[in-house]
């Protein structure tokens, strides 16, 4: 049996318990509130930037995997032309589409700084995506990785944002310029 004082003991915690969770729910209702700071008159939110977190918006946001075999061409000299060129392999997807069948690809070497290092065109048999990256210096001998972004895109593709990072790995005896690509990341229309 509870004396009185050990009763009262636990009305007090109950109390405390009860406040402190009207004031979390509180605080949590205050938040949600104010998070329409980016919005315009009609309360429509506006985004700014290419560096958009897609993950703010987990509706419409898709994973994407595509894999490539690319035959590498690069030389300094051929900047700004075609320098690899490829194929989409299976096995990419965005969600669980694939993604570009049988499609193919070719680079340029870009000087714009917003684009990256490679400038590459997808060809697609329901449209085309462009996307820039600049691979990193090399992890190990056969293996480059850094990040990529959607620089534009038409047809199924017109209006699709997104980024991630891609991998490289150099077929053996190739002097780098064979290799197998993984480019991994999110996209949202």
């Amino acid at each position: 049996m509870l004396h009185l004082s050990e009763t009262k003991a636990r009305l007090g915690q109950s109390r405390e318990l009860r406040w402190l969770a009207l004031a979390l729910t509180l605080a949590i209702v205050a938040l949600a509130a104010c998070g329409d700071d980016d919005g315009d008159e009609d309360g429509a939110a506006t985004t700014s930037g290419v560096d958009s977190d897609l993950s703010a918006d987990p509706g419409g946001v898709e994973e994407i995997v595509i894999k490539t075999q690319v035959e590498i061409g690069a030389a300094e000299e051929l900047r700004g032309s075609n320098v690899s060129e490829g194929e989409v392999l299976d096995g990419s997807s965005i969600a669980d589409s694939p993604f570009c069948p049988r499609g193919t690809f070719r680079d340029a070497h870009s000087e714009d700084p917003e684009i990256g290092f490679v400038d590459r065109a997808f060809h697609c048999p329901d449209g085309s995506l462009r996307i820039g990256f600049s691979p990193q210096a090399p992890t190990t001998p056969r293996t480059q990785s850094g990040p990529w972004h959607v620089v534009s895109g038409t047809g199924a593709f017109e209006g699709l944002e997104g980024n991630g990072q891609m991998e490289i790995k150099y077929e053996p005896h190739t002097e780098a310029t064979e290799g197998r690509e993984t480019f991994t990341g999110t996209v949202a229309p």
